[in-house]
């Protein structure tokens, strides 16, 4: 074989050997860029993410202090219209007072500022005081307000203040006897306990 021909054999196994090489070069080059880690990010794209938190951190403590503020002007008026509401209540309850104070200044209006006094028609002025009384009744009944059950009735401590206990000819023992003060309600709501004297039966 001559040199020519051995050259010409080489040449052809060097250009096989680079065709197989070849693919290996380009998987090895897809493998790199596949798989590789992700470089580090830049100081230009930190800074740029820093910026961008910062932004959405700018408009959370604006919608709170927002939030903050509408929950504050919601209390006080509130508190605004509660207290017109109660002003206005205690005014109507104060106006259907004021005849009833009429009716008593005009009973005592011969009455001197001192001393004793005998009025010079003692039965009508009774009749007089029993009016007033019913007219006032009448008022707290339009409230809502009723009376507690006292004088004969089984003593309730949820309803009565016992002052004191002492025999009754006929009032049974652990019942109101008499009434001190009365008691009222508005509903389920107790205003004022009732204070009573509880009989603890007939005398032996």
């Amino acid at each position: 074989m001559s040199d020519e021909t051995i050259k010409s054999a080489a040449e052809l196994a060097a250009e096989r050997a680079a065709q197989v090489q070849e693919p290996e070069t380009a998987a090895t080059s897809e493998g790199t860029a596949s798989g590789a880690p992700p470089k580090d990010p830049t100081i230009a794209e930190l800074q740029q993410r820093i910026a961008s938190l910062n932004e959405e951190l700018e408009a959370a403590k604006d919608k709170a202090v927002r939030l903050v503020a509408e929950f504050d002007n919601f209390r006080k008026r509130n508190a605004r219209d509660y207290a017109e509401t109660l002003e206005a209540a205690q005014g109507k309850a104060y106006s259907s007072l004021f005849p009833v104070v009429d009716n008593f200044e005009r009973a005592f209006q011969d009455a001197p500022a001192e001393g004793d006094w005998t009025p010079a028609d003692p039965a009508g002025f009774a009749k007089g005081m029993r009016l007033i009384r019913e007219q006032l009744r009448k008022i707290l009944s339009d409230a809502g307000l009723e009376e507690l059950p006292a004088e004969g009735a089984a003593f309730d401590p949820n309803l009565h203040d016992a002052l004191t206990q002492m025999p009754h000819p006929t009032v049974p023992a652990d019942h109101v006897a008499s009434i001190h003060a009365r008691g009222w309600k508005k509903g389920d709501k107790i205003l004022r306990h009732a204070q009573v004297i509880v009989s603890s039966g007939p005398a032996a």
